[in-house]
């Protein structure tokens, strides 16, 4: 049996965001293993018509329209899911917004809305899903940050900040639950809504291969995982600079962090 078979036939996944870009792409990489979704999004008809994309498959799907900026709203979902499953295998956080947060362009509702949905939004998930699998003895929990995590970005310091910080919060969780699984994946460039207005995208891959490199990432039970391999080594590169040189580098990276249209799952 193939490492991706063993670890994903028959799971009980929850998915957040997985109306479209990398959550939908999620939920078609998982269906060839017989999945139990639980699909969240603001978008409750997308999820339907994913799910009946896919009703002939050996795969079942429970969907809600949920909002992770409403800490209630999420913490139901996964409860209710639990309730009907009796146990929560994966937890998914993907859902995020990307937006301009230069000073130029500074609009305090943007910024709100980003800290809400990929920062508050990713630890209302996290705690929701703790409580299921801290008593459940067993979870995996995986965030989707972002290569923007790699420092603060010019015009998109909020952003990397949101992101980063889905990161720590689960590295510490992971030594508060050492019986459980953290994965963080900081995708690249992906071609997906939430980008696919930004002039600049680098190594940009497609969805499909970004679903697949990352359910082999959590297969492997890896702690933080950076694709495409260009985005990774530029990503430790950058970490590691120094102060002076960094702030150089970022100069001339500013057309290329320019954020685009705001988008959300």
């Amino acid at each position: 049996m193939s490492r991706l078979k063993k670890y994903w036939q028959g799971k009980n996944i929850v998915i957040t965001g997985a109306s479209s870009g990398l959550g939908k792409s999620l939920c078609e990489a998982l269906v060839p293993y017989g999945v139990h979704f639980a699909l969240l999004s603001r978008r409750e008809s997308k999820l339907q018509e994913l799910a009946d994309q896919f009703k002939d498959s050996d795969c079942k799907f429970w969907i809600r329209a949920c909002d992770v900026s409403n800490q209630q709203q999420i913490q139901q979902c996964i409860y209710d899911f639990a309730g009907h499953v009796g146990k929560i295998d994966v937890v998914w956080i993907n859902s995020g917004v990307s937006h301009d947060s230069s000073m130029d362009n500074w609009n305090w509702e943007k910024v709100e809305t980003m800290i809400d949905t990929n920062l508050k939004g990713a630890i209302y998930t996290a705690k929701a899903a703790l409580d299921v699998m801290g008593e459940q003895g067993c979870g995996a929990i995986v965030g989707i940050g972002s290569a923007s995590s790699m420092r603060g970005l010019p015009r998109r310091s909020i952003y990397s900040v949101t992101k980063i910080g889905v990161e720590y919060f689960l590295e510490g969780m992971a030594v508060d639950f050492p019986q459980l699984q953290f994965t963080t994946i900081h995708p690249g460039y992906v071609d997906t809504p939430i980008n696919n207005k930004s002039p600049n995208r680098l190594w940009l891959i497609h969805c499909d291969k970004a679903a697949q490199l990352m359910i082999k990432a959590v297969a492997k039970r890896k702690h933080v995982y950076i694709y495409p391999w260009q985005m990774r080594l530029f990503y430790k590169f950058v970490r590691h600079l120094p102060h002076f040189l960094y702030y150089k580098l970022a100069e001339r990276m500013k057309n290329y962090s320019r954020p685009p249209k705001e988008q959300q799952n």
